[in-house]
């Protein structure tokens, strides 16, 4: 007799609950799942706009005339994972790419107005979005997980974290 939809069927999940990557992940995809609904039909609108996309336009905010190698460093992707994101916000009309005049083969990246206006559009969602990441710990956890992520990412060596 086949079980009803409506009853969830408790999983085993062996080690997992016990592994740290297992648990950075599940908390990974609960928050790119809130990211997108306080993001909303501006995501819509624009496309795919992931946490990891709105890092990048808020670097090239930061750091006009950035080059690739240099914002791959800082957001933590290589260049063959970063380039088809520019592309797709280059399509979208929110980044500008310019030949640098020292190294043709090198682009200066920065925001185009399109690119700024979304960023000034999304400053009170993100804020939303990153006070429910937190919103179940004290202000003594918050600033240990923040610190303990940056720990755990530069342990791995990444480049990404100050």
């Amino acid at each position: 007799m086949p079980r009803k939809e409506s009853t969830p069927r408790k999983i085993d999940r062996g080690p997992l609950p016990s592994y740290y990557g297992y648990n950075l992940r599940i908390a990974q995809v609960a928050v790119f799942e809130d990211f997108a609904r306080i993001v909303g039909r501006l995501a819509d609108r624009m496309g795919e706009l992931t946490p990891g996309r709105f890092s990048l336009l808020t670097l090239l905010r930061h750091n006009p005339g950035i080059n690739q190698t240099d914002l791959s460093r800082a957001v933590g992707l290589d260049k063959s994972t970063l380039t088809p994101a520019l592309d797709q916000l280059e399509r979208k009309g929110l980044i500008v790419r310019e030949r640098t005049a020292a190294d043709r083969r090198t682009y200066a990246l920065r925001l185009s107005e399109r690119g700024e206006a979304l960023l000034d559009s999304l400053d009170d969602k993100v804020r939303r979005h990153e006070q429910n990441i937190v919103a179940g710990l004290s202000s003594a956890e918050r600033a240990a997980l923040l610190k303990s992520l940056k720990k755990i990412a530069r342990s791995l060596g990444s480049e990404a974290v100050e």
